[in-house]
């Protein structure tokens, strides 16, 4: 129980650096991008506590493999939420 409070500490402070962040570069975000972002913090969870699930299990390969598999796309997600949704528009 203490694993998943401290996941979900982690990604709320991650949230609000992102919410912080929009606020000083002044980014005017509209509410699909709002909701993009907030359904990457929830995968994110989602992935870390199957991952905890595993090794709970005493699973570690099965962490590891799953870890990659939801991994790669929760890393995928974040870089294009980075790339076309928090990037500064350049004129």
């Amino acid at each position: 129980m203490f694993v998943s409070l401290l996941i979900g500490a982690i990604l709320m402070a991650g949230f609000l650096l992102v919410v912080d962040y929009a606020r000083k570069k002044n980014l005017h975000l509209s509410w699909w991008q709002w909701l993009l972002t907030v359904l990457a913090f929830l995968y994110a969870a989602f992935v870390l506590e199957v991952i905890y699930a595993f090794l709970q299990e005493g699973t570690s390969q099965g962490a590891f493999v799953i870890g990659m598999i939801l991994g790669i796309v929760a890393i995928i997600w974040g870089v294009l939420l980075g790339r076309f949704v928090f990037a500064r528009q350049t004129s």
